[in-house]
């Protein structure tokens, strides 16, 4: 993420803007002033106030992000420019265990005049040590050693006397890292820590090689009911993102560590298809072959295995048979992204449509 790629946005509150799993930012103001006396009720005889941009990008292939500030739209008044403001940060665990920072606090401060003439400084931190292992989560994710910090950005004046205050309300976030990348080269990419956002998965339903696939899990998402096994087996399809909150579904799970998990879903999901299709349904008059494709994915906890059969309420799936092509090269993109975004064994991630 680049400074000019950061937008203000009131839904983050006291946090950062997520642009995806692997970069936040946040634009906040600093201010300054300077009183005739200590005093609570005494006036202000001077001040100095800042546009701050913070942008954290984590690095490819490594357990390290880059903290980048910049000062802009600097105002002063009252005040030499040789007045020192800082901007101090903290990194921390969350969790119990070993986890810590590189730099656990740190702080940079410049004149106002070195802020107008360099308004870009930048930290770089790398974090170390593992959570406290949960004895509830499988081995395998067990093995990840997936570990939380706690980043904080506060600003400051160099040695104020009583007649100086800045208005500050410490930036907070918080992000994960693991060894997921160095367990399997097929598991994920990406940097080594990310942000616990839900990615977004868009779906391309112009893409002529994955036509039939895309076209069921668009009709299964805006007319679950004209899919198979449609209402006598739910009332829903999860993973649909929207931008409208009342017409989004709960995000779909990665489903990865356990195979046989992803082979019922797969076996389940192709007994529906010779159920509704005849047992020939992979065959096909031009030639070639069908796939039973399924949604939710077999590779999410959600597949078609997630719940008895004949079960109406609730969140369900659609099979349809689809070109073996588009079935195949769907789920590879599906695989691709959650790789590239570093999208863990139980992490979730919605399918986003374009109206």
């Amino acid at each position: 993420m680049s400074f000019d790629e950061c937008h203000p946005d009131p839904r983050a509150g006291n946090g950062y803007v997520v642009k995806n799993r692997l970069a936040a930012c946040k634009m906040t103001n600093l201010r300054y002033q300077r009183y005739a006396c200590p005093e609570a009720d005494c006036p202000i005889i001077g001040s100095a106030s800042a546009r701050v941009t913070v942008i954290f990008n984590m690095q490819p292939e490594q357990r390290r992000a880059v903290v980048m500030h910049k000062l802009y739209d600097i105002h002063y008044n009252g005040v030499p420019d040789s007045t020192q403001l800082g901007i101090g940060m903290s990194c921390e665990k969350v969790n119990k265990g070993t986890a810590y920072c590189d730099e656990p606090d740190t702080e940079m401060d410049k004149s106002i005049a070195e802020w107008k003439d360099e308004p870009i400084d930048f930290q770089v931190l790398t974090m170390h040590g593992e959570d406290a292992p949960n004895p509830a989560d499988n081995p395998r994710i067990q093995a990840e050693k997936r570990t939380s910090y706690l980043h904080t950005r506060h600003f400051f004046v160099v040695d104020p006397d009583d007649t100086e205050r800045v208005e500050d309300t410490p930036l907070k976030v918080t992000f994960r890292c693991d060894v997921g990348r160095k367990l399997s080269a097929s598991y994920v990419l990406g940097s080594d820590c990310v942000f616990p956002v839900i990615a977004k998965f868009l779906l391309d339903t112009n893409d002529s090689s994955i036509k039939d696939a895309a076209s069921l899990i668009t009709q299964a998402m805006h007319n679950y009911r004209s899919t198979y096994p449609g209402l006598t087996q739910g009332d829903f399809v999860p993973g649909r993102f929207h931008w409208n909150s009342g017409l989004r579904k709960p995000p779909l799970t990665r489903l990865y560590h356990n195979k046989a998990a992803q082979d019922a879903n797969r076996t389940r999901a192709e007994q529906s298809c010779a159920e509704h299709w005849g047992p020939g349904y992979r065959d096909r008059p031009d030639g070639k072959t069908n796939d039973c494709f399924a949604y939710p994915f077999n590779s999410t906890t959600q597949g078609a295995n997630a719940k008895p059969p004949n079960t109406p309420h609730g969140q369900g799936y659609a099979v349809q048979p689809v070109l073996s092509d588009a079935s195949r090269l769907l789920n590879v993109a599906i695989d691709r992204f959650t790789y590239e975004n570093h999208i863990l064994d139980g992490d979730q991630y919605w399918i986003l449509i374009p109206d």
